[in-house]
C-alpha cells in the first residue's frame, strides 16, 4: 500500500490467480472515497464500509480513525456526506454501490440481478481481490479499507507522512 505524493491517495494492486486490479482510497474536497474501475463513479468510503457490513457510523469512525481526534475531525465530512446521501444501513449502502457497478462488470458477474447482489459480488471478488471474503464475512476487507483510509487521513492531517513508492528508501533490495 502506498500514498501518492501531494494527492493523498492510497492504493493497492490486488493479484489473485483470477485477476489483477488496483483499488484506491482517495481524498477529494476533504472527503474520502473508494475508487475502482468497476464503479462508474467514486464511492464514499463510509458507504463502502457500510456495504461491507459496518453497522454504524461509530464503528466506521473507530475502524478508520481510532481515538485520534485530528483524524476524526478530518473524517467528519465523509461521515456527513453519507448521511446527506441518505445511506444509513447496510442494505441502503449495498443498493448505492450496486447502482454504480458498471454495466460491463454486471455482464461478467451474471445476468439481470438486483443492485445489492451486484454490489456484493463486486465488493467480494473485484475490489481488493486479495482479501478473501469467506461465508459472506466482509470484516477483513472492511478492516483493510479502514487501514487504507487511515493512511489517507494521516496525509491529510500531516503532509509529511506521504511515502513515495519511487523513493529509493522504500525499495527492497536482494542481496
Amino acid at each position: 500500500m502506498s500514498c501518492a505524493l501531494l494527492t493523498g491517495n492510497s492504493w493497492y494492486t490486488s493479484t489473485t490467480h483470477d485477476r489483477k486490479s488496483k483499488s484506491y482510497v482517495v481524498s477529494k474536497n476533504n472527503k474520502v472515497y473508494l475508487r475502482h474501475n468497476c464503479f462508474s463513479e467514486d464511492i464514499p468510503v463510509v458507504i463502502a464500509m457500510k456495504a461491507m457490513g459496518c453497522q454504524s457510523d461509530k464503528e466506521v469512525l473507530m475502524l478508520a480513525c481510532s481515538s485520534d481526534e485530528a483524524y476524526q475531525e478530518k473524517f467528519g465530512l465523509s461521515l456527513e456526506e453519507a448521511a446527506r446521501l441518505g445511506v444509513f444501513t447496510t442494505n441502503q449502502a449495498l443498493h448505492y454501490v450496486g447502482v454504480r457497478v458498471k454495466a460491463g462488470i454486471k455482464k461478467q458477474i451474471g445476468l439481470k440481478r438486483i443492485p445489492t447482489e451486484d454490489a456484493l459480488e463486486a465488493l467480494a471478488s473485484i475490489v481488493l481481490a486479495h482479501v478473501p471474503v469467506e461465508n459472506g464475512d466482509f470484516r477483513p476487507k472492511a478492516i483493510y479499507t479502514a487501514t487504507m483510509t487511515r493512511r489517507v487521513l494521516a496525509v491529510m492531517v500531516d503532509p509529511t507522512q506521504v511515502d513515495d513508492r519511487d523513493y529509493v528508501g522504500n525499495k527492497r533490495l536482494e542481496l
